[in-house]
C-alpha cells in the first residue's frame, strides 16, 4: 500500500508539472533590449571586459559586438557573466541567470526559444525575415518595421545550487536527490494553490521550504 501511495504521489507530480507549463513569450531574440558593457570570468581563472555584450537566447549563450559584427563566444570557455543588473553561470552548455538566493543555496534560470513553437508559427501564418534558428547562427535582428509584433516562445528552466550541488527542478530530479523528510516538504509546497514548476515564485518558496527558512 504504502509503495502504491508513493507511485500515484508521482504521477500527481508529473501531471501538476504538466498541467502547469506555461510559454513566456519575448519580443527580442537577446535577453537585454541593448548591447552593455560585461565582465566575464574565464574557465581558465582569467576575468575580462566586454564593452557591448548580450546574451543569446537560442541557447542562452554570450554574444558580444566586435567592429560591426556580432560573435558568439565560446561557452565551454565561459564560467560567469555580470551585468550591471544580473548574474549569469554557466549550468551544462547554457548560460543560466541568479534569480535568488536563500542561505548559501540558490535559485537560477535558463531561458531560451522554443524553435519548435516558432517556426511553426511561421509555417501557419508569415514568413521568417531577419533571424534563422538553423545550425548556422544568423544574428541578424528582425525589421521592426517590416514585423513589429514578432514574439518569440520562450522555454524557461529552472535550476537550483543545493547543498553544493546543481540539480534540475523537476519533480522526479528533485524526488531522486532528496531525503524523505524533504520529499515530504515538496509534496506540501507541490499541494499548494497556484504551485507551477515554471512560475519563479513557486521554485524560490519550494527552496526556502527545503531551505528552512520559509516559515521562521
Amino acid at each position: 500500500m504504502k509503495l502504491f501511495r508513493t507511485i500515484v504521489t508521482l504521477l500527481l507530480c508529473c501531471f501538476v508539472s504538466f498541467a502547469s507549463a506555461q510559454d513566456e513569450n519575448t519580443s527580442t531574440v537577446m535577453a537585454f533590449k541593448d548591447f552593455k558593457p560585461a565582465r566575464v570570468k574565464l574557465t581558465d581563472g582569467r576575468t575580462i571586459k566586454v564593452p557591448k555584450a548580450n546574451v543569446f537566447l537560442k541557447h542562452s549563450t554570450l554574444v558580444y559586438k566586435s567592429g560591426n559584427s556580432v560573435k558568439e563566444a565560446n561557452t565551454k570557455a565561459v564560467q560567469t557573466v555580470d551585468f550591471d543588473d544580473r548574474h549569469y553561470e554557466r549550468i551544462d552548455t547554457i548560460l543560466a541567470f541568479l534569480v535568488d538566493t536563500v542561505e548559501t543555496n540558490a535559485v537560477y534560470q535558463q531561458q531560451v526559444i522554443d524553435r519548435e513553437a516558432y517556426e511553426a508559427s511561421f509555417r501557419n501564418d508569415r514568413m521568417i525575415t531577419g533571424i534563422q534558428f538553423g545550425e548556422q547562427i544568423n544574428l541578424i535582428t528582425l525589421d521592426p518595421d517590416r514585423d513589429s509584433t514578432a514574439v518569440y516562445p520562450v522555454i524557461n528552466t529552472f535550476y537550483y545550487r543545493y547543498n553544493g550541488k546543481i540539480m534540475k527542478v523537476h519533480d522526479r530530479e528533485l524526488w531522486r536527490q532528496l531525503s524523505k523528510e524533504k520529499r515530504r516538504i515538496m509534496q506540501t509546497i507541490m499541494g499548494e494553490p497556484g504551485f507551477s514548476w515554471t512560475r519563479r515564485e513557486s521554485v524560490v518558496r519550494l527552496l526556502q521550504a527545503l531551505t528552512g527558512t520559509l516559515f521562521r
